[in-house]
C-alpha cells in the first residue's frame, strides 16, 4: 500500500513504511500497513532446570523483546505449544517453584525432573505439589 499526501507542495513524496497502533496492549499492532524490517534470531540461554528456563522466556515476554510467544517460538527456533507449555509452569505453587529453582544445574536430580513431569504438578493442590515433588526429586516412582 502507497499513501500520498493530497497537499500540492508535498505532492512527490511516497509513504511506505509505517504502523498503525490501536489496541488495549502496548506494543501491539492493531493494523499494519508497509514493510516491517524482520528481526533477527534471538540468543536464549539454555536451562537444564525447567522453570528457570520458564523465567527466561517470561523475561523476555515482560522486556518487551518479543510481542507473543509466536513470535518467541519463531525467533528461538523453539515450537510454539513448548513455549506455552514452559510458561505453565509459573503456575505452580510459589514453594514449589522456589524448591526447584533452588537446584543447581549441576545436580543430577535435574535428570528426572523434567517439563513434563512437573506439568503433572499443576492439577494438583500446593501441599500435594510440594509432596510429588519431593518424590520426584528422589527418584521414587509412585
Amino acid at each position: 500500500m502507497v499513501a500520498r499526501t493530497l497537499d500540492s507542495t508535498n505532492s512527490g513524496i511516497v509513504w511506505d513504511n509505517f504502523q498503525v497502533y490501536q489496541g488495549h496492549r502496548s506494543n501491539t499492532r492493531y493494523i499494519e500497513i508497509g514493510r516491517q524490517p524482520r528481526r533477527a534470531a534471538l540468543k536464549v540461554a539454555k536451562h537444564r532446570n525447567p522453570l528457570k528456563q520458564a523465567l527466561e522466556y517470561q523475561a523476555l515476554l515482560d522486556a518487551g523483546e518479543v510481542d507473543s510467544q509466536t513470535e518467541l517460538a519463531r525467533l528461538c527456533s523453539t515450537p510454539r505449544s513448548t513455549i506455552s507449555a514452559y510458561l505453565r509452569l509459573l503456575g505452580l505453587d510459589a514453594t514449589v517453584r522456589a524448591e526447584t529453582i533452588a537446584l543447581d544445574d549441576d545436580d543430577e536430580r535435574l535428570d528426572t525432573l523434567t517439563e513434563s513431569q512437573l506439568r503433572g504438578l499443576l492439577g494438583k493442590r500446593s501441599s500435594d505439589q510440594l509432596k510429588s515433588l519431593r518424590v520426584l526429586l528422589q527418584g521414587r516412582t509412585r
